[in-house]
């Protein structure tokens, strides 16, 4: 009986009372949960992009050879990594032939040689093991942010990440470590729903020092939880520790800035990529114009719940690669706020279907290497030596106009998704008014004892 009560306690704790003690809903949640996880573990030995090697390749200059700084500019993710492949290491499959490899500082020969390897597919499986445990963590905490008292709408949301041919494709084929900071993040914003602000903002500032997307959602996070002037200093100052204390260990430890460095490299220009050149040297950048008109849009709304502002998030990352040049898995930082979307707007989950067919024919921009190459554990010879999409596009068109062809549509339905989503949030007392009530109950009474 104790034992039984004690599995009961645990799946309630996993998946929701509700959830659990409906049959019907319940058998549903096993359903797409298997689904999704059979896909997963179907993918993770055989498919991956260059950059998951070097990340680990980065990880073994300081698990074999003790160079810390080996990535100082993503220094919390490369100390998750490092600390990873030690943990591993006894039980990875000739773990002397595999150092070799990783240490090795010729990236092409490394390349070839990881995909020769015998052990190429367990080590794989090994390499996403944590993608794959921080993604069934996202799958549960996604389900809590919203719909309280509705167990049939969290469950489409968990459907619909757990399903999410994108978040498959970017975390087990192209196989990057955005999980990492959108787990981080996302348990930021189950904080900010119950209004602990600072603890929200803290956590925030911890997905920032990960990766430089959790910034652009700072200034609606402070927003939303500000309730007094001095808020907003206190939780701006809060939001950059994490920036600040990265910047300090960097000048400590290496000597050099961190920040300088993220700010001179070509991931920060990105944002600046779409502009208006004037005259002489004045131009407007098209990111931060829009930007900063959907963070005044959001500061003037009279009643900030707590779904608003995760349709401000959504339209925030979708204002991103709409008008910035942007790699495949940036996208990823909108799904979390589109699955819960699509279970108001069903419409929107075909625009998002409509964006990953045209991302797949993006992909050309990078040629080979995020391409064919990505079967080359499977067929080293097939990915080496065939015919790559710029050669076969270039027989009837130019490679170039037919991407750029696919990008404006790729913009034209990012934009027509945030109009939707506007259009939505414009009558915010019908946004999510069953779902939230819990929330809102728990905000009002935080604010009557502040």
């Amino acid at each position: 009986m104790k034992l039984k009560n004690f599995f009961r306690k645990i799946g309630i704790i996993i998946c929701t009372k509700e959830i659990f003690e409906d049959k019907v809903l319940s058998i549903r949640l096993y359903k797409y949960f298997l689904i999704g996880i059979l896909a997963r573990l179907f993918f993770m030995p055989f498919f991956f992009q260059r950059d998951l090697l070097s990340t680990y390749q980065r990880a073994a200059q300081t698990v074999f050879e003790g160079n810390f700084g080996a990535d100082f500019q993503q220094l919390l993710t490369h100390i998750i990594h490092s600390v990873y492949l030690f943990l591993i290491k006894p039980i990875l499959p000739a773990v002397n032939e595999l150092s070799a490899i990783l240490l090795n500082q010729d990236s092409w020969t490394s390349w070839i040689q990881f995909n020769l390897s015998e052990y190429v597919y367990r080590v794989l499986f090994l390499m996403k093991m944590p993608y794959l445990i921080l993604d069934i963590a996202v799958m549960f905490i996604i389900m809590r942010l919203v719909y309280d008292r509705d167990p049939e709408k969290r469950l489409q949301v968990f459907k619909y990440w757990v399903l999410n041919p994108l978040v498959i494709f970017v975390l087990y084929i192209f196989a990057r470590h955005d999980i990492i900071a959108i787990f981080i993040t996302l348990l930021a914003l189950m904080l900010a729903k119950y209004n602990k602000k600072y603890w929200a903002i803290i956590l925030l500032a911890v997905g920032i020092a990960m990766r430089f997307f959790p910034i652009m959602i700072l200034p609606f996070a402070i927003v939303f939880l500000a309730k007094k002037r001095r808020d907003y200093a206190v939780l701006f100052s809060v939001g950059i520790a994490g920036l600040i204390a990265i910047e300090a260990f960097s000048h400590l430890y290496f000597g050099k800035s961190v920040i300088f460095s993220l700010l001179n490299a070509q991931h920060f220009d990105y944002i600046l990529s779409a502009k208006l050149d004037l005259i002489i040297h004045d131009r407007i950048y098209l990111f931060i114009v829009a930007y900063g008109l959907l963070l005044f849009s959001f500061i003037h709304k009279k009643e900030k719940s707590f779904m608003l502002f995760l349709n401000y998030c959504a339209m925030t990352y979708l204002l991103y690669v709409a008008t910035s040049y942007f790699h495949p898995q940036y996208l990823l930082w909108a799904v979390p706020f589109l699955v819960i979307l699509f279970v108001r707007k069903n419409s929107l989950y075909y625009y998002h279907i409509a964006q990953m067919a045209l991302l797949m024919f993006i992909l050309i921009y990078w040629g080979d290497l995020v391409t064919k190459f990505l079967i080359a554990p499977v067929d080293i010879k097939f990915a080496l030596y065939s015919v790559g999409p710029i050669p076969l596009i270039e027989r009837f068109y130019s490679s170039v106009k037919f991407v750029n062809i696919i990008r404006s549509a790729f913009t034209a339905v990012s934009l027509w998704m945030i109009y939707l989503i506007y259009r939505d949030s414009k009558n915010t007392g019908l946004i999510d008014s069953a779902g939230l009530a819990s929330a809102s109950a728990i905000e009002k009474q935080e604010h009557k004892k502040g």
